[in-house]
């Protein structure tokens, strides 16, 4: 098999020859090729080489991600402060958010009576005065431009890109930076009503976009991030009443479009596991960032969705790689019993790993990973 064939396989919760494996690369690619983080940002052929590299010489891997929460034109998107390696940090520094009340409550309007991109377009120009008419357009066009060329040469290297577009999640994902979390919970009790008529905005606009962009870069997959909205900070009446119509929106708007929604999924979501198994079976990937229970997931999604993850970053820079390798054998034998695996990082790789740490993954699938 082929990484596209095993990748296609484990989605339909099937057995492929063997685990796929796809870390999730974004800084680490830096550290290891010796870039600085700002370089690794600002220039993008440095950038994919130094993540063709990584994959090559620690792998190879049948997935990646495209260090794609580090390219400024995307960056530029977020309701928040973008602190920049080499401007606002040195130049070996990752880059930092600094949230702040960005958006006011008639935001909830605008966003309805504007619709998404005019909304989108509003909240960068309040942050980037200068990212406007001509300036803005020609960087929405070379982001889309850049990931689809990067995405090209990651499958002429045998790799799978991970995702053709990284979509925000639901609404409360979003107003919860730009609005700050404070005001947005208390938003749930003041203005229940905006949030939920601006929520189905959002979330069918934003589908929509996400199945537009990721045909045009040629990649079959949508990322949907998940993280604020867990049941670490979100009760579970409020997530089903505000966040999980939209969710569910989203999914299959991506799913009928024939794409693959990967559910992005930051933080403790162990208890929100039952309300995943009613979406459609085997057209989800689950990626899991360590501080969920992947072996409940697969307890209770193993026939419904395939399941992403979940080396924690702890053991990626501070353990042994005996611990690695003990550690993803666990993950092999029991969350990629009969199929439905991808061997991969507890979120970002750090970018303080240890490369041993992370050749590993790749190890212990030739180890234990063949069905």
């Amino acid at each position: 098999m082929d990484s596209r064939e095993r990748i296609e396989a484990v989605i339909a919760l099937e057995a492929p020859d063997r685990v796929p494996v796809g870390p999730l690369l974004d800084h680490y690619a830096a550290t290891y090729t010796g870039l600085s983080k700002q370089e690794f940002m600002e220039d993008g052929g440095k950038r994919i080489r130094a993540i063709l590299r990584t994959m090559r010489e620690l792998g190879p891997w049948d997935i990646t991600f495209m260090a794609e929460t580090v390219i400024p034109a995307l960056l530029y998107g977020a309701p928040a402060r973008v602190r920049w390696p080499g401007k606002d940090l040195p130049a070996q520094e990752i880059h930092q958010f600094e949230e702040f009340e960005l958006l006011g409550p008639d935001d909830y309007d605008l966003l309805e009576r504007v619709g998404l991109i005019r909304f989108l377009q509003n909240v960068t120009r309040r942050l980037y005065p200068d990212l406007k008419g001509l300036k803005a357009v020609s960087t929405a066009l070379s982001f889309a431009w850049e990931i689809r060329q990067h995405a090209k040469m990651v499958r002429a290297s045998g790799a799978q890109p991970a995702c053709g577009f990284l979509l925000p999640g639901p609404l409360w994902e979003y107003f919860s930076i730009g609005r700050s979390l404070p005001q947005m919970s208390l938003d749930l009790f003041d203005r229940p009503e905006k949030i939920k008529a601006a929520g189905k905005v959002w979330a069918g606009s934003f589908a929509r976009l996400a199945v537009r962009f990721a045909r045009l870069v040629g990649v079959p997959r949508v990322f949907i991030g998940l993280a604020r909205s867990s049941p670490a900070l979100l009760s579970p009446r409020h997530f089903e009443e505000f966040v999980w119509p939209e969710l569910e929106l989203m999914t299959n708007l991506i799913i009928d479009a024939g794409l693959t929604p990967l559910f992005h999924c930051d933080t403790d979501w162990t208890r929100n596991f039952p309300l995943f198994a009613r979406l459609p079976a085997k057209k989800i990937i689950l990626e899991l960032d360590g501080a969920s229970d992947i072996f409940r997931a697969k307890q209770i999604l193993g026939k419904k969705m395939c399941i992403m993850g979940d080396v924690p970053a702890y053991l990626l820079a501070f353990g042994a790689k005996d611990e690695v390798m003990q550690y993803c054998k666990r993950l092999i034998r029991e969350a990629g019993k009969a199929g439905g695996l991808i061997l991969s990082s507890g979120c970002s790789i750090p970018a303080n790993a240890r490369a041993e740490n992370v050749r590993a993954l790749k190890e212990s699938v030739e180890e234990w990973g063949y069905y």
